[in-house]
């Protein structure tokens, strides 16, 4: 890992992540409890992120294509500036005494508007600056510091509102957001000159899902996150009135459980950089969804907090080991003047069951309870993790071999 630390633009794009990741982090933490404060519903928790995840996926439909076009760089400078400009907003309103819920709805559209430019292009943007060779290892020391922010984010962003309120955390998460766009001003322009042709929107798009015709185990691989997402969509939403209400826990108490997943995380990142890459990739990548399935099923029995802490830490772990092995399978096989609309399409088929689980596993919890829903998620992911792992499909994910990409190929297929 030395090396990729002798890599300036690595490091600039490190520093500028681990930025945007504490941002992040504290702007879920701080729309979660405002949103709480205010309603203290669960339909109005699960309907502000469906708020956000709706035009992220309308996002990720129309921009995706040209990613590839664009500066990647410049792209996720935009990203980073235009949603601490929303977080203006709250930091403003919730002084005066005028937040209502409505500016929180409007904060979390924003957010879903430039978030999902910021994601596609980063991964795109690693493969430009690393060889394929370290590609592996650079991902994990992203992933990793990324966790690092995540864990340390949630534990303080309870601290700063038990001790300053949420104003604080409202500032911090804005400053972080400026400060990932000043490092990525400093990092140069992304190699990427291949896409000269002024195409329409449809034909790029069509181009990047011609790329899953040559590899359809990623397709599939598509669809089987787009059923797992629908859970952690449900799920995520409920965590904050699932600490406060059924466990009786604090606002430092949610924290902690927040940072116990990313700590997990962040062990599953360690874990992972230190290996060679796994020989059988069909078992790693659906066995670790597997048991964070069996987990969700022990945060629906337990009734103790620091058992619920200690599942969440393992639900981190298994699932940054998939991530990992997931985005470095489509870094190796994706060329590189497809790589922004390809990365687009992943992330939009990935992304798409997010709303729909919000929205119903909030109305779920609100009609029956919390444990109700996270055992019938829990259920739904070992279910179609199985399915997966009996489909002949997906023994493609031990394929090492990596076909040639060809576009007369790809439209043959269609």
């Amino acid at each position: 890992m030395k090396g990729l630390f002798n890599n300036r633009k690595f490091v600039l794009l490190w520093l500028a992540q681990a930025a945007s990741g504490l941002g992040g982090t504290f702007s879920t933490f701080a729309v979660s409890w405002l949103v709480y404060k205010l309603t203290g519903s669960k339909v109005a928790m699960g309907s502000v992120w469906v708020a956000f995840m709706v035009p992220n996926i309308i996002i990720q439909m129309f921009a995706g294509p040209y990613l590839d076009r664009w500066e990647r760089k410049k792209v996720m400078i935009f990203s980073e500036w235009f949603r601490a400009s929303a977080f203006l907003i709250p930091i403003i309103l919730y002084p005066l005494g005028h937040l209502e819920t409505w500016h929180l709805y409007l904060v979390s559209l924003a957010a879903g508007i430039a978030q999902p430019l910021f994601a596609p292009s980063s991964m795109a943007y690693v493969a430009d600056i690393l060889p394929k060779d370290k590609l592996m290892k650079g991902n994990s020391i992203l992933e990793g510091t990324g966790q690092i922010m995540m864990l340390l984010g949630p534990t303080l962003g309870g601290l700063l509102i038990t001790a300053f309120g949420v104003e604080l955390v409202l500032l911090f998460l804005v400053v972080s957001l400026g400060l990932s766009g000043l490092l990525l001003m400093l990092n140069p322009s992304s190699k990427n000159k291949t896409i000269v042709k002024r195409e329409s929107w449809f034909f790029q798009f069509k181009e990047g899902l011609q790329f899953y015709r040559v590899y359809p185990v990623l397709f599939w691989v598509g669809i089987m996150m787009m059923f797992i997402n629908t859970s952690s969509g449900a799920a995520q939403p409920m965590f904050l009135p699932y600490i406060l209400d059924d466990l009786g826990g604090t606002a430092f108490q949610y924290g902690l459980f927040t940072s116990a997943f990313s700590f997990g995380m962040l062990a599953g990142s360690l874990l992972t950089g230190i290996r060679e890459q796994p020989k059988n990739r069909k078992r790693v990548m659906l066995g670790s969804l597997f048991i964070n399935g069996s987990l969700f099923l022990g945060l629906a029995w337990t009734p103790f907090y620091w058992v619920a802490l200690v599942l969440s830490f393992g639900q981190g772990l298994f699932a940054i080991i998939f991530n990992i092995n997931n985005t470095t399978l489509y870094q190796q096989r994706v060329p590189d003047h497809l790589r922004g609309r390809v990365f687009s399409v992943r992330i939009l088929l990935a992304q798409a069951g997010i709303p729909i689980g919000a929205g119903l596993g909030s109305i779920i919890a609100e009609t029956y309870s919390i444990s109700s829903l996270f055992l019938a998620l829990g259920i739904l992911i070992c279910l179609t993790t199985f399915i997966c792992f009996l489909n002949p499909i997906f023994n493609s994910l031990n394929d090492n071999n990596v076909a040639t990409w060809d576009v007369s190929e790809a439209e043959n297929s269609l």
